[in-house]
């Protein structure tokens, strides 16, 4: 693709080869808190109390930069963006930092009762991430691409309570053995066994638990989460 797996993407204008794409998506509850406590790309956003980051437009102000720009249709932003796409377009700040600041804009026009036109910021984190949930999964159209996983992030880390969720799993097994697996039925590629990539023994193919689950969160923001979450 044009840039880093974590923005929207569109079908790449070089041809691209037989592709396997594997999309990862963690539960929200954990995702938009992980996100309160380090907004990555969005410094604006930073010290908020859980209310008001779900509730503030994913917006923040042109840079002095974008200021300048005359010729806002042909210019190239960061990532390969346009103009319209995202906030600020130019900075001079270090993109290898987490405190870039990206904002990317509306990518869809909006159905929903919040409104909002393609070129508008997002009312709200959780409606970026709903947008980049259909964004990513358009990716099994694109050309070049040949098969397209999507899972859970939970269903890579393997713990007691995977007996419990079993029903649920997005994978043939819990851990990254179950993704190796689900890999080789979708491509017939065969792994290697020797490698160890079956085995957990310590640590070994196990990810690492991001955020702590629904049930140890503030329970009013689990609830509001429920009402108000685009799944």
């Amino acid at each position: 693709f044009d840039r880093p797996g974590k923005w929207f993407q569109s079908q790449p204008d070089k041809e691209i080869p037989k592709t396997l794409i594997i999309s990862v998506f963690l539960n929200p509850y954990d995702w938009v808190e992980l996100m309160r406590q380090h907004p990555i790309n969005a410094p604006a956003h930073k010290g908020m109390e859980w209310s008001e980051f779900v509730t503030s437009p994913w917006e923040r102000k042109r840079s002095n930069l974008d200021n300048q720009i005359l010729d806002t249709a042909n210019v190239q932003c960061s990532f390969g963006f346009s103009f319209e796409e995202i906030v600020p377009c130019k900075t001079n700040r270090d993109p290898s930092f987490d405190s870039f600041p990206l904002y990317e804009l509306r990518l869809t026009n909006s159905s929903g009762p919040t409104g909002g036109a393609v070129g508008d910021p997002y009312s709200s984190l959780l409606e970026l991430r709903a947008d980049k949930i259909r964004n990513f999964f358009s990716f099994a159209e694109f050309e070049g691409v040949v098969e397209f996983i999507s899972m859970r992030y939970e269903d890579l880390v393997m713990d007691d309570d995977y007996a419990n969720y079993a029903s649920d799993l997005t994978l043939p097994f819990p851990g990254i053995a179950g993704l190796f697996e689900k890999i080789r039925d979708k491509t017939s590629l065969v792994p290697d066994v020797d490698a160890g990539w079956i085995s957990d023994v310590n640590g070994t193919f196990k990810a690492e638990a991001l955020g702590v689950g629904a049930t140890k969160l503030d329970p009013y923001y689990v609830q509001w989460m429920q009402e108000h979450v685009d799944w």
